[in-house]
């Protein structure tokens, strides 16, 4: 909601990292971690495929197998995903966001109705693209779309490293 935006704004304009999850240890959560600023790794079998990213130590996980969502999952920062394939594209829908995560490096706000669909494919044999569109009736006017682009590390490159934030948060204390 608005209020929400604008408290989160007043705290980045001050210089304040309170509203900054990552700086704070926490998961960037969704669609924030599809900046993949580092490092990102997946991982596909037959009933799942896993995002495994060195910024965080973070992983997603998407279920193929037609599960849906139990009853009793807790809202994450990552959500629920379930995808599907259509021809040469998986597509995604996250569900189950914690309403306190944020959609970017800004710190946008959203509410626990969010959903993100992807549609993820290689548009050549070293690049892979994913394009999200960001639903939430309670935080936005319409939905909206952005892309990602990942390009494929090279031999030499391809090693994630540990990227361990509460060990640097515990030695600062």
């Amino acid at each position: 909601d608005l209020e929400k935006y604008k408290k989160v704004q007043a705290s980045r304009e001050s210089g304040s990292e309170e509203t900054e999850p990552v700086a704070r240890c926490l998961p960037p959560g969704m669609p924030y971690f599809t900046l993949a600023q580092y490092g990102l790794e997946v991982m596909q079998s037959k009933d799942k495929i896993v995002f495994f990213s060195e910024w965080m130590d973070a992983y997603r996980r998407v279920y193929l197998d037609g599960r849906t969502m139990p009853k009793d999952f807790d809202p994450s920062y990552f959500g629920y995903s379930t995808g599907r394939w259509e021809g040469d594209t998986l597509v995604v829908d996250t569900i189950n966001l914690r309403d306190d995560s944020v959609l970017d490096r800004y710190g946008s706000p959203h509410s626990d109705a969010m959903r993100i669909t992807e549609r993820i494919r290689l548009v050549d044999p070293n690049t892979l693209e994913d394009v999200l569109v960001v639903t939430d009736p309670k935080a936005f006017t319409k939905p909206w779309e952005i892309t990602r682009r990942y390009k494929r590390a090279g031999k030499g490159n391809d090693e994630l490293h540990e990227n361990t934030c509460t060990e640097g948060l515990r030695l600062a204390k």
